[in-house]
């Protein structure tokens, strides 16, 4: 057996380096979750409407975004942290394509969110969720029961203050939001959204709605 030489010995003990990207694998942060984003018939079309209102209303604005069921990941390096509002809107972000929305990365987190109620998730809604986007800086917080069964009022509003997410007054089925300048309106069939300054609802031709 042949003895190797120094030279040989020192290659054959030098450790190996890998690539940083090797050893320290980058997070993966997935684009949905399983079994985590199913809805019924009645939220998928109250979530379209209001998504397609909002986009269409804020069209002419490149620094508004809007969002339905995004994965919003508010953790850098941690995959498990994340929520996906029903519609968001965020502002002073760039209106473009996602498939995900990293606050570390964007700078801010979404100013304004929507949920639809289900029996599902109105508990957590009203509880949880309403704390930990409170947490995260949202300014207001919409929460829509379509099925007028799971919360105190179908329509319920939430503004920040001091921190919290306060519940403010709905009057007369309605309610402005100031970041929108819209008013979100329970007609007693469905959700609307009134333009106070054109004095008239928001359509969304894509919908039929009128």
């Amino acid at each position: 057996m042949n003895t190797p030489t120094t030279t040989e010995v020192q290659v054959a003990n030098t450790p190996i380096v890998y690539p940083e990207t090797i050893v320290e694998r980058e997070v993966y942060y997935p684009v949905e979750i399983e079994g985590e984003m199913g809805e019924t018939a009645i939220h998928y079309k109250l979530n379209s409407l209001l998504f397609n209102l909002l986009e269409a209303f804020f069209a002419s604005r490149k620094d508004v975004l809007i969002g339905a069921n995004l994965m919003i990941y508010y953790d850098e390096g941690n995959s498990k942290k994340w929520l996906a509002p029903d519609v968001f809107v965020c502002f002073a972000v760039e209106n473009k394509l996602r498939r995900t929305f990293k606050t570390w990365e964007e700078g801010v987190f979404p100013q304004v969110v929507f949920e639809v109620a289900s029996d599902s998730t109105f508990e957590n809604d009203l509880g949880g969720k309403r704390l930990e986007y409170a947490r995260l800086g949202v300014e207001e917080y919409y929460l829509l029961d379509p099925e007028r069964q799971y919360l105190p009022s179908p329509l319920m509003a939430f503004r920040r203050e001091n921190g919290l997410l306060l519940l403010v007054q709905v009057e007369n089925n309605r309610v402005l939001s100031p970041l929108l300048n819209l008013e979100i309106v329970d007609t007693s069939k469905s959700f609307r959204l009134f333009n106070p300054q054109e004095q008239k609802f928001l359509q969304a031709i894509l919908t039929g709605e009128e």
